[in-house]
């Protein structure tokens, strides 16, 4: 039998950032949640939002939250007034889905909370020896990149980072993501938002062109 809390308790151990988690079945029963969270009222309507594969928003214990990513296997959200984020996964041959929300101020969350969420769904299937890898997390990713490469240690990359980077292309080319954020900005005239995106624009062509 699959011990829901004690992987719960290992995912907040190893991501503190999961502040709220909630595992449920595909018809919104709640399985297992933490008890700071209450979902009962709201999940059926997420579910069938994420199963919807078309849904803009979703609430949850009363925060609204826009869609950044949604495909079978993946749930991706978060608060523009700054609440926190929501992060689901599937569970692998199973109709049981994992859901946390994630501190608003957490760092990075974008590319360190769904490899979280995934191994910890991972290790929900039935005979799984999947664990959680405790690794030093480091502020500065180029410093470590460049250490790295001075020292010639060999890099490898992590198939969890990978996925989500895969997953953030399809978001680009989902005419529903990226492409909707941005004429929405656009049209809207949002001065902070449109100075963010010239910001982001900016170090991507750093990155690539310099």
């Amino acid at each position: 039998m699959v011990n829901y809390k004690s992987i719960i308790k290992s995912l907040q151990k190893h991501y503190s950032d999961a502040n709220e988690v909630v595992v449920v079945g595909n018809k919104g029963k709640v399985i297992y949640s933490t008890s700071n969270w209450s979902t009962s009222k709201d999940i059926k309507a997420v579910l069938a939002s994420w199963g919807s594969g078309t849904a803009q928003f979703v609430s949850m214990s009363g925060i609204r939250y826009s869609v950044l990513q949604m495909a079978p296997e993946r749930f991706i959200a978060t608060n523009r007034k700054k609440k926190g984020h929501l992060v689901g996964t599937s569970i692998l041959g199973s109709d049981i889905y994992l859901i946390a929300h994630i501190k608003p101020k957490a760092k990075g969350w974008m590319h360190m909370a769904y490899p979280a969420v995934t191994r910890a769904a991972a290790m929900m299937i039935k005979g799984s020896k999947s664990q959680f890898v405790e690794t030093e997390v480091v502020d500065s990713v180029e410093n470590e990149l460049i250490a790295k490469s001075s020292s010639m240690v060999q890099l490898t990359i992590d198939p969890y980072l990978k996925a989500e980077v895969e997953g953030f292309l399809e978001w680009i080319k989902n005419p529903q993501g990226l492409t909707s954020y941005l004429l929405h900005s656009l049209q809207e005239n949002d001065p902070y938002r449109i100075s963010k995106l010239a910001e982001i624009y900016n170090e991507l062509y750093r990155i690539f062109y310099t």
